[in-house]
């Protein structure tokens, strides 16, 4: 066997802004209490993580340099983030290792005062995870709120995703795919994959509600169907059946379990709203 042989396949990933992408969050911040994950992120990483994507973060933190935070609070920013991302995923592990630049040209504090390989957007820290991880950088993604986010991406030879709802910026930027959160930028991503699997595939997905007699209700029912037909047109995704039974709703789509889980999320947050305006303030919807 040839030494090319035994060497392991290289992986693809997807590296992930932090500020504005996984949390709310415009400035700096270094406090883990005041940590507040972005609605849709958890499902989003639950979609990424089950196409076997490895997962960094990969942030400038120039609080640092300014002097506004330590090092030591990055660090313990990132631990807790990691704690509340696994709670909400549901997995023991989320982001394989987050990445950090703290440097700034205009530091306050003198160690940190300069430019550095590692500040986006140059593509420092996505190098890097790529050597230490065995990443395929070429099938790896970069997604963030920020036009360096996508540039870093684009200099490390991955697709890229901005993530933004503002047109001037998705006409000016330089990434490949512009998308309004993380949830529909992994969404893209995991359909990227799909297209390369075998053609037909199906996926279901069940949607439990929160008490057995909610799906009883005969005009809940008709809603939930027209809003799954007017999804399954406004996405492109082909839905084959709405099952209705006792205590859930089942959607099967053409794509594989990926491509419906996502789907059914959107229809679970469109039927919600209606609920909440015609039926009552509390969610119809348990867990899927």
């Amino acid at each position: 066997m040839s030494a090319s042989a035994r060497q392991p396949a290289l992986r693809p990933a997807v590296f992930l802004d932090r500020d504005g992408t996984l949390i709310d969050n415009a400035g700096d911040l270094g406090d883990p209490d005041q940590l507040k994950i972005l609605p849709n992120v958890a499902l989003a990483l639950q979609l990424l993580l089950k196409h076997d994507f490895i997962l960094f973060v990969v942030t400038n933190q120039g609080g640092v340099a300014r002097g506004k935070y330590n090092e030591d609070a990055v660090v313990q920013t990132h631990a807790r983030l990691e704690r509340m991302l696994c709670a909400e995923v549901g997995a023991p592990k989320v982001i394989c290792e987050y990445y950090y630049c703290p440097f700034h040209p205009q530091a306050t504090v003198e160690k940190y005062r300069g430019e550095h390989e590692w500040r986006k957007p140059a593509p420092g820290m996505l190098l890097a995870a790529a050597v230490a991880h065995g990443i395929d950088l070429e099938k790896s993604w970069m997604v963030g709120d920020q036009e360096r986010d996508v540039v870093a991406g684009a200099a490390a030879q991955c697709r890229t995703i901005l993530i933004s709802s503002d047109r001037e910026l998705a006409a000016a930027s330089v990434g490949d795919f512009v998308e309004k959160d993380l949830l529909t930028a992994a969404r893209r991503i995991a359909a990227s994959v799909v297209d390369n699997a075998a053609p037909g595939a199906l996926g279901s997905v069940a949607l439990h509600a929160r008490r057995s007699d909610i799906l009883s209700d005969a005009v809940f029912q008709e809603t939930i169907n027209s809003m799954a037909q007017a999804l399954a047109q406004r996405t492109g995704i082909k839905l084959v059946r709405i099952e209705f039974e006792t205590n859930c709703v089942i959607a099967t789509v053409e794509g594989g379990d990926v491509i419906a889980l996502g789907f059914v999320a959107e229809l679970r947050r469109d039927s919600d709203r209606w609920w909440r305006e015609h039926r009552g303030a509390e969610s119809p919807w348990g867990s899927m």
